[in-house]
């Protein structure tokens, strides 16, 4: 297949694509590929607005994670509703599209990758890659498409790749790839879980999101283990172990980081006192409120403020 060559004022973007129509295209080379060969080079990552894209082929992989919004992706022939918090995986040099309704505004996260570097292998650009396609040993595979749901671990990972990737510091790339390789390998485990698939699954995901809806509903009062089991009608192992392989933290821990990303947010207002915050936010006092701010930030919640209206004022 042959791919034009991007004129010197094009976007980045246009290097790892081609717009249709197509020929026929050539079947793909097989590249086998062990999880622990997994070392991903992130190419582009970029949080954008709309999600209406016409039939096209990209040259190396994507992961597409809906913010908000509703719509269609077409990929192999085969039609696909995609909404808030479903994750898309796009293979190279398959035809696909999306549209997004025409009632609703779609936002979403793009991350274009290559599993290792150099693979396959390529003496010029991208733009001159010949058809293949990644398979893993084992049976392991990346789904083509996941549904999360808000503060999911995978979701939280992609937003990890997305800020290191704007990072110009000499690890900002590093971190990237290191964020999406344990993306990539929460993807592949899943197959391989020893859990009953289909409405099982979507039962335990469906009881952590109910948890989590009460977290944020009731942040500001007290909120103990024994209320989050009632919520979940589940024992207390079986809550620790549901919320840490859904999240990536046991219950409590949590509902922690929830009250400091929701304080964080109030910090931002002049007008709040840290204490009236710590208040709104459920923490005891604001030596409590302090303490835990500084665990999971790294710094008190005045220099927190001093710092984020500093930025502001530049």
């Amino acid at each position: 297949m042959c791919a034009a060559r991007p004129k010197r004022n094009e976007r980045p973007e246009l290097r790892v694509q081609r717009l249709g129509p197509f020929d026929r295209i050539p079947r793909r080379t097989v590249v086998l590929l062990r999880p622990e060969q997994i070392h991903p080079v992130v190419r582009i990552a970029h949080r954008q607005s709309g999600l209406t894209i016409p039939e096209r082929v990209i040259f190396d992989y994507e992961l597409v994670l809906i913010v908000k919004g509703t719509g269609v992706w077409e990929i192999g022939g085969e039609k696909r509703r995609f909404a808030a918090h479903d994750l898309l995986c796009v293979p190279p040099f398959v035809p696909h599209q999306f549209k997004a309704d025409e009632s609703t505004s779609v936002e979403h996260v793009a991350v274009h990758f290559d599993f290792a570097e150099n693979l396959p292998s390529t003496d010029e650009d991208i733009d001159t890659r010949k058809p293949f396609r990644v398979r893993f040993t084992h049976g392991l595979r990346v789904p083509r498409q996941r549904r999360l749901f808000q503060g999911h671990r995978i979701e939280r990972a992609l937003t990890a790749v997305l800020n290191e990737h704007a990072t110009s510091g000499a690890l900002g790339a590093a971190n990237a790839s290191v964020q999406l390789a344990g993306v990539l390998l929460a993807l592949l485990a899943e197959p391989e879980k020893n859990r009953p698939a289909g409405q099982v699954t979507q039962v335990n995901q469906a009881r952590v999101q109910a948890v989590v809806a009460h977290m944020q509903v009731n942040l500001a009062r007290p909120i103990t283990q024994a209320a989050l089991e009632r919520v979940a009608r589940l024992s207390s192992s079986r809550l620790q172990a549901l919320f840490r392989e859904v999240t990536g933290y046991p219950p409590l821990d949590y509902l922690r980081r929830l009250r400091v990303e929701e304080a964080r947010r109030l910090l931002a207002e002049p007008n709040l006192s840290v204490k009236e915050i710590a208040a709104r936010t459920g923490f005891r006092d604001t030596s409590h409120f302090s303490k835990v701010f500084r665990r999971v930030d790294g710094l008190s919640p005045a220099h927190f403020r001093d710092a984020l209206w500093a930025g502001r004022q530049m």
